[in-house]
């Protein structure tokens, strides 16, 4: 049986769903309440809770492990840092109830905000993580955390995803959704030459499959292939919107100047974890994920875009 953390989550609904509809026993556990897909197990619990985590293990031989607290809108203004941090006490909880339990294989999918800044090329799993922000920091803990638990008897995959796009979860793109759907200008930072890589839920559900069903100790990056530059992403999907919207380039300096300001009251739509990467290009390099587990990614940024923006267009 396998165990999905997070099962009411992004990730966690398409693996409970996949895994199900192919006959395998799957355990969800998650804080949420949701509707359990058809066979499968789930379980309302804490992973902040030791016994918790200890439950959920029970006849387990692989974890996929997706629970995390993420940037959303109900992020406290004050002591982020501390809030984050239950990512690695949870971490911790889970790792430590699998090994005990006798677990095989154990999946976290953990985060590019470990990487930090890009040094102008595609980021491998070879280069020093750097985190600038809180979630990026208690992600790299996880990954340590899980390092750790290695052992002859239990195999630890650590997945790297860019930004993780799906039906259902919008994030930072309900504002791009909101000026586009009013025809209202869409402002970028800089010309727009710069690259910001994503990733499909379904792509991502693919590797955590893949890694529980091929156990290996490796740390691997997760992308789409050849993202294009931020401008024609957005031209692409304005114009199949429909939309009367515009891009409006901001001056670099200006726009990072106005967030750091809003962030000091804040007040910011963003956090500088993820504006001190909007104007640069950010592009993982997956190639290590193919060798190891013969992972491809399927979507386009602009194909997953798209869905997305059609996905809220339905919901609103």
């Amino acid at each position: 049986m396998i165990l999905i953390t997070g099962s009411a989550g992004l990730v966690g609904r398409e693996l409970m769903d996949r895994l199900t509809a192919a006959g395998q026993a799957v355990r969800g556990v998650d804080l949420a309440t949701t509707a359990a897909s058809a066979g499968a197990e789930l379980a309302r619990g804490d992973l902040l809770d030791p016994a918790a985590c200890r439950r959920a293990c029970e006849g387990i031989t692989a974890v996929i492990h997706t629970a995390a607290r993420q940037y959303h809108s109900g992020l406290p203004k004050w002591g982020r840092e501390r809030f984050f941090a239950a990512n690695a006490d949870m971490t911790r909880n889970l790792a430590g109830a699998a090994a005990a339990a006798g677990v095989k294989q154990f999946v976290m999918v953990s985060s590019d905000m470990v990487y930090g800044l890009p040094p102008g090329r595609p980021l491998t799993e070879r280069d020093e993580p750097h985190p600038i922000g809180p979630y990026g920091r208690s992600k790299l803990a996880s990954e340590r955390i899980c390092a750790e638990a290695r052992s002859p008897g239990l195999r630890v995959t650590i997945l790297r995803p860019r930004l993780i796009i799906g039906p259902g979860r919008l994030g930072v793109l309900k504002r791009l959704f909101d000026r586009i759907r009013l025809g209202q200008r869409v402002p970028i930072l800089g010309p727009g030459g710069q690259r910001y890589q994503m990733v499909s839920v379904s792509d991502v559900a693919d590797a955590c499959i893949l890694a529980a069903q091929n156990p290996c100790d490796e740390t691997l990056n997760l992308g789409s292939a050849d993202p294009p530059a931020v401008r024609d992403l957005l031209a692409d999907l304005i114009r199949r919107a429909g939309s009367r919207s515009r891009l409006l380039s901001l001056p670099r300096r200006m726009a990072r100047a106005a967030l750091w300001s809003l962030h000091a009251v804040r007040m910011a739509p963003l956090v500088p974890e993820q504006f001190r990467i909007a104007d640069v290009d950010y592009v993982l390099d997956t190639a290590r994920a193919g060798q190891a587990l013969g992972w491809r990614p399927q979507l386009t940024d602009a194909d997953m875009l798209w869905s997305a923006y059609q996905t809220y267009v339905r919901s609103n």
